[in-house]
């Protein structure tokens, strides 16, 4: 009984000591995360890590404190989407109803039965399930309509490409030099291109890169295929969401929820207004890219910049 009460006081000991933090955090204390006005309380995610460590036989096993950050920065993400979730519906007077929710909670098996080996519980399980949806509503609002004008080239790592995606934002004009040094496919073909024209309706797919996520103007870094060493560099030159698509184009009732969940999530930080997202630095760094927490800023998923406008 001693040796379980011991073990309960050093996992709560070690949640207190996660969720305080060290070093400067956000503005306001006791923060674990800003999303524009909106505070994502330390209590909050205390709180819901000691669920966590509680109901998962595996989360009590946890042996160093890096493991348990992976746990809470998974949390703290979840957190702020959630408010970006909410922002973004509001703006565009999206709704679900509870029927839904209960609908899409029943699917998955029940809250208590869905929420097993993962950070939710049955309360927080209803949650997500209502975020998910809500993103499925607003990527169904766009995704027939959007197209993106971008020049852009390839480059062999992620180095190379942050490097050259810092240059072109600070002068937009070297983009045409990397264009033309860009490197060629198998069959001969460039691997760079000026003003390619990517429109939603013909391509979804595409629908959930940074490309479609940004504003005009801006310059991002990333790579296409999580799986393989090649980055793309873009500079994003328009973009529109009132594009009517053709007959022929796909139609929504053809995209799975989870495709359209993520492109929801893509378009999700634009569409709540781009408010300011600032984290408690013990949990990492707010990752654009990902839409997600990185540890740090070398640990990025991708690299965002907006260029620098050159007088004419």
């Amino acid at each position: 009984m001693r040796t379980a009460q011991r073990r309960s006081t050093l996992i709560a000991a070690a949640v207190a000591l996660l969720v305080a933090g060290c070093g400067t955090g956000p503005a306001k204390v006791g923060s674990a995360a800003i999303v524009g006005d909106t505070v994502l309380p330390l209590e909050t995610v205390q709180q819901r890590l000691e669920v966590v460590l509680d109901k998962e036989p595996e989360a009590r096993k946890l042996h160093d404190q890096r493991k348990l950050d992976q746990v809470a920065r998974q949390l703290v993400t979840l957190g702020v989407q959630h408010e970006l979730i909410g922002l973004a519906a509001q703006r565009e007077g999206i709704t679900v109803s509870e029927e839904d929710v209960a609908e899409s909670v029943e699917q998955a098996g029940g809250a208590d039965m869905a929420s097993q080996n993962t950070v939710y519980d049955a309360t927080t399980f209803r949650e997500r399930a209502k975020d998910q949806l809500l993103l499925v509503e607003l990527a169904r609002k766009y995704v027939d309509r959007m197209e993106v004008t971008f020049d852009y080239f390839f480059t062999k790592d992620n180095t190379e490409a942050i490097e050259k995606a810092k240059q072109v934002a600070a002068d937009p004009a070297k983009m045409a030099e990397f264009i033309a040094a860009a490197p060629r496919s198998e069959q001969g073909q460039s691997l760079g291109r000026e003003n390619q024209v990517v429109r939603s309706a013909e391509s979804p797919q595409s629908a959930q890169s940074p490309l479609f996520g940004v504003e005009p103007g801006t310059v991002v870094a990333f790579p296409p295929d999580p799986g393989s060493a090649q980055w793309i560099v873009a500079h994003v030159k328009e973009r529109r969401t009132d594009v009517r698509p053709s007959s022929e184009e796909s139609s929504t009732e053809q995209l799975t929820p989870q495709l359209l969940e993520q492109i929801g999530l893509r378009l999700v930080q634009q569409l709540a207004g781009d408010p300011s997202i600032r984290v408690n630095p013990r949990y990492g760094v707010w990752d654009t890219t990902a839409i997600s927490l990185a540890p740090s800023e070398g640990e990025l998923s991708g690299y965002q910049a907006t260029a620098r406008q050159i007088a004419p």
